[in-house]
């Protein structure tokens, strides 16, 4: 199974029937996706979800905008902005900053409707 864009995109598509299922559903792909290892230091050990930019500053809960991570890369960030905290710490590493960079880009635009322009047999 391919990861959804969020945890009521589970129930929407009928992955699941319950709200607390779906978000359990969501948060261990989210952490599939990572190879069950800590976005920021590659620890495997406590892992939790991090939004990478907060809610409290207008993250969206989506799946682009969390990671998998560590408790205590996740208590030391806070509600920092990420790449600031990130580029300070002593386990920085450019590979994951850039896997990061790439897992928030949005999704490109999917066209929903083909249309197609109509031949006029009448002329």
């Amino acid at each position: 199974m391919s990861l959804l864009h969020s945890s009521k995109a589970y129930v929407f598509n009928l992955r699941t029937t319950s709200s607390a299922e779906a978000k359990r559903l969501w948060r261990k792909d989210i952490k599939e996706k990572w190879n069950w290892q800590c976005a920021y230091c590659g620890d495997k050990n406590n892992l939790t979800i991090d939004h990478i930019v907060p809610r409290c500053k207008g993250g969206p809960d989506f799946s682009n905008n969390v990671v998998c991570c560590c408790n205590k890369c996740n208590q030391s960030k806070g509600h920092e902005p990420w790449d600031n905290w990130y580029l300070n710490q002593e386990f920085f590493s450019i590979n994951r900053y850039d896997k990061i960079r790439k897992w928030m880009k949005p999704d490109p635009v999917k066209e929903l409707f083909l249309y197609k322009p109509r031949r006029n047999n009448l002329t």
